[in-house]
């Protein structure tokens, strides 16, 4: 008889509040057979969690000390979504598979059941492939100077599995990557999404989509789902992002909006924000549609002076 694998699941969040908790109590509905923690990032504050699950708090510094760079754009825990499992596992280094999701993550299958699965076919990383190719991605730049241009991959890894080979792995390999950075022998620093299947992929590790083991159609890093929306997608064995009115509306306006899906009510913008009542966004609507307008502006007439110098004859000096 097979013996199951042992399972942390790892709840990660920045924040606690109602939303927070019944996403959490959604969690336990298929987590049967497993350990689960939420993993808190306190850089900013003490975060009270009002549940009795088992914690473990990261901050920046406490992350730092094992000997990780502070490298990357932005916050060091958005660019580094790495990191915190690195002290995760320092902690609770004896299980087979870890799982780790961020807060607005839905699973609609049980969580047992899929590690087994992953468990027989000799897995050690499921992540999704599903943002752009990897010469058209983002934060390519970020990877040239650490690895070859044709062994680079970007994945999505708000819901992602690692054996303990391969997170043991990863940790390794960023503190290899931290004394490079900080001996000047390394040029740019990989950006999380890339660099955990990259290194994966490189150093043989066997690895697999999580399309293969379930329904990803509504899986991805935008457009958001309204938590209302839950029972109509129980037929989705991921989903992501889910939140809560508040955060939806955020999140709507602040990825992948120009001008034009502000002006336009039949853009998907509009119509996302049209399952909500009017008042729960006509005051962030019009505060971000102000913002938007300006910035384009700005980018508007920095184009504009170059572009006026060139046809003058003006040669910058």
């Amino acid at each position: 008889m097979t013996l199951q694998p042992s399972i942390a699941v790892i709840f990660r969040t920045h924040f606690w509040d109602d939303f927070c908790q019944r996403q959490l109590s959604r969690l336990r509905q298929v987590a049967d057979g497993t350990d689960i923690f939420v993993l808190v990032d306190e850089t900013h504050g003490p975060v009270t969690v009002t549940d009795d699950a088992k914690l473990v708090r990261v901050t920046d510094d406490s992350l730092l000390a094992l000997g990780l760079a502070r490298a990357g754009e932005g916050a060091l825990l958005w660019f580094n979504g790495d990191y915190p499992l690195y002290g995760f596992i320092a902690e609770h280094p004896g299980y087979d598979y870890y799982l780790q999701l961020e807060y607005d993550v839905l699973i609609n299958r049980p969580i047992a059941g899929l590690i087994a699965d992953i468990a027989r076919q000799n897995l050690d990383y499921v992540g999704l492939t599903k943002q752009e190719r990897p010469l058209e991605w983002f934060w390519l730049h970020t990877m040239l100077g650490a690895y070859p241009r044709p062994a680079i991959r970007n994945q999505l890894i708000c819901l992602s599995i690692f054996s303990n080979a391969a997170l043991r792995h990863l940790s390794g390999a960023r503190l290899a990557q931290s004394e490079a950075w900080r001996a000047g022998d390394l040029v740019s620093w990989p950006f999380c999404e890339g660099f955990i299947p990259t290194e994966l992929h490189d150093a043989g590790f066997a690895c697999a989509e999580l399309s293969a083991f379930g329904r990803t159609e509504a899986y991805d890093h935008w457009p958001p789902y309204l938590e209302s929306d839950i029972a109509g997608l129980a037929q989705e064995e991921f989903v992501h992002p889910v939140l809560d009115p508040e955060r939806y509306v955020a999140s709507m306006q602040k990825y992948h909006v120009g001008l034009s899906g502000y002006l336009n009510p039949n853009s998907q913008f509009h119509r996302k924000l049209r399952r909500l009542p009017p008042r729960a966004y006509a005051a962030a609507l019009c505060k971000s549609f102000v913002a938007k307008s300006r910035r384009s502006l700005r980018q508007m007439a920095a184009r504009l002076v170059p572009a006026r110098a060139a046809s003058q004859g003006v040669v910058g000096r």
